[in-house]
């Protein structure tokens, strides 16, 4: 047994399998990201022998990286390299009014924005104030996107909703509007108070009493107000 163990790391390796669990509609580090990362610090696996692996090296580089969440296994099966990463899931693009686009997960977790981000995030954007820095969670301290999170949040977590609205827009007021995907009314939410209230005021609104409306005929829905819809009524 003693000898099958070095002969074991005697061996050269022989391969690399890299696992990614995501998620999201689109990958933000892909396989030949990781590839990537790995030779630009000098982490060779191609002619090495098993004992000249760094495997903690290789764990402590990956997770520096922004979009991984955990490094979930690097280890040597025989011959072979395997990483097993688990990236972030991204809840929300934000684009605020002054300042750079960046990146919000599930769980409010603040990430630098990526060009790969998938179609099926919320994008919100507006008048949002943010002092976060990278990998730090949003709190109620940072009031409007806090605001935002929580109602992108509600939305993500309801099959109907996610389908519904793809934007969240914030104004100096305050006040968020809720903008639909395909041929739908906007609608004036306001702030995150009694957010849950109003989402199942506004299903009830869809399942029945749009149908039996021309919605042509009106500029959008207002939840703002406690136990009541307002539909303005379009200028043209």
């Amino acid at each position: 047994m003693v000898w099958a163990g070095i002969k074991s790391n005697d061996q050269t390796c022989s391969k690399i399998s890299i696992l990614i669990n995501s998620s999201d509609e689109a990958k933000l580090i892909t396989e030949s990201d990781i590839l990537r990362i790995l030779k630009q610090n000098n982490m060779e696996w191609e002619g090495k022998t098993v004992k000249e692996i760094e495997l903690s090296s290789i764990h402590k580089i990956l997770a520096k990286e922004n979009y991984i969440k955990t490094v979930d296994k690097v280890h040597l099966l025989g011959s072979k390299l395997q990483i097993e990463v688990t990236l972030y899931k991204i809840l929300m693009e934000v684009q605020p009014k002054n300042g750079e686009k960046f990146l919000l997960d599930v769980n409010g977790v603040c990430l630098p924005y990526s060009p790969k981000v998938g179609n099926d995030v919320i994008v919100a954007q507006g008048a949002i104030p943010c002092t976060l820095k990278k990998k730090e969670t949003v709190t109620l301290n940072d009031h409007e996107l806090y605001e935002l999170y929580t109602v992108a949040s509600l939305i993500h977590a309801d099959p109907f909703y996610s389908k519904l609205f793809h934007k969240l827009d914030i104004n100096d007021k305050q006040d968020i509007t809720l903008c639909p995907k395909v041929g739908k009314l906007p609608v004036l939410f306001g702030t995150a108070q009694d957010a849950q209230t109003k989402l199942k005021s506004l299903r009830y609104m869809y399942d029945d009493v749009l149908l039996y409306m021309s919605e042509d005929k009106y500029a959008q829905l207002d939840v703002r107000f406690k136990n009541r819809i307002i539909a303005t009524k379009s200028k043209t």
